[in-house]
């Protein structure tokens, strides 16, 4: 049995230990005092770098994200998306048009969209480059007469188009402004309005139907206007023939009126 004495100082240790750990005791002021140490110590750290330091910083925080995405990818996409959107409530407050481009982007722009670009620009109209237009009388006949038939086509109030018009102007436009590199098919689709529900062929049997329409259009002038498509799904690649041909349409489709109904990257993308 054990000794009145030692049980006594044992009783007499855990009632030290506990008044230590109570509320507001010494080991809890220890311990907010170390993390308001450490959030100050961060905090300090990040202000007083240098450019090469903040860089250095920011190349490992970025490693340690990749890190952590092979290692633990389910918690790492439970808690990414959040980061993201409390960085950019933190940033730029209560953005309804930016919430809505960040939602999109989650679910499918992220695809085909650099997260800068939904980052709001200022004055982004005024950036935008312009586009030089065509020079009628430098054209070949065959590229001038087609012309003529697309602004046959591509008439009147672009608001008021039916939707394959739409679509076929759409499809001309992106994939002229991308010259030679042509586009992925999920990004043609997103961009007709039709998202991109798994196994529904609605998207790219618009696509294909605007693609046929416009090849009927350029047929009777001799010009053939896309290359074979490659690929599968969202995935499939859809381009010009040729880069020449490709700068001309696009000359004539971002100077035209109906050049709104396009993504404002298309006109970044033909200049680049």
């Amino acid at each position: 049995m054990k000794s009145g004495q030692h049980i006594n100082s044992k009783l007499k240790r855990t009632s030290s230990d506990k008044d230590t750990n109570m509320k507001d005791s010494r080991s809890e002021r220890r311990s907010r005092k170390s993390e308001k140490n450490f959030d100050y110590y961060t905090a300090k750290k990040y202000a007083s770098k240098s450019d090469r330091e903040r860089d250095l910083y920011f190349e490992k925080l970025l490693e340690a994200f990749r890190t952590l995405s092979e290692e633990a990818p389910e918690v790492f996409d439970s808690i990414a998306p959040e980061m993201l959107q409390r960085s950019i409530w933190s940033w730029r407050g209560a953005d309804p048009l930016l919430s809505k481009k960040f939602n999109n982007w989650l679910i499918a722009d992220y695809q085909w969209t650099p997260f800068n670009d939904i980052l709001p620009v200022e004055e982004t109209f005024d950036k935008l480059p312009e586009v030089p237009p065509l020079e009628p009388e430098s054209l070949d006949q065959n590229y001038h007469d087609l012309l003529v038939s697309l602004q046959e086509r591509f008439y009147g109030d672009p608001h008021r188009w039916d939707a394959s018009r739409r679509d076929q102007f759409i499809i001309l436009g992106m994939l002229a402004s991308e010259g030679g590199y042509g586009v992925r098919q999920g990004k043609l689709v997103h961009h007709l309005g039709m998202g991109l529900a798994p196994g529904s062929t609605r998207g790219s049997n618009a696509v294909r139907a605007a693609k046929i329409a416009l090849t009927r259009l350029a047929n009777p002038h001799g010009i053939t206007l896309f290359a074979p498509a490659a690929g599968h799904g969202t995935e499939r690649i859809h381009a010009f023939a040729d880069e020449y041909l490709a700068d001309v349409i696009a000359r004539y489709v971002l100077n035209h009126e109906a050049a709104v109904l396009l993504p404002a990257s298309a006109a970044v993308a033909f200049v680049r």
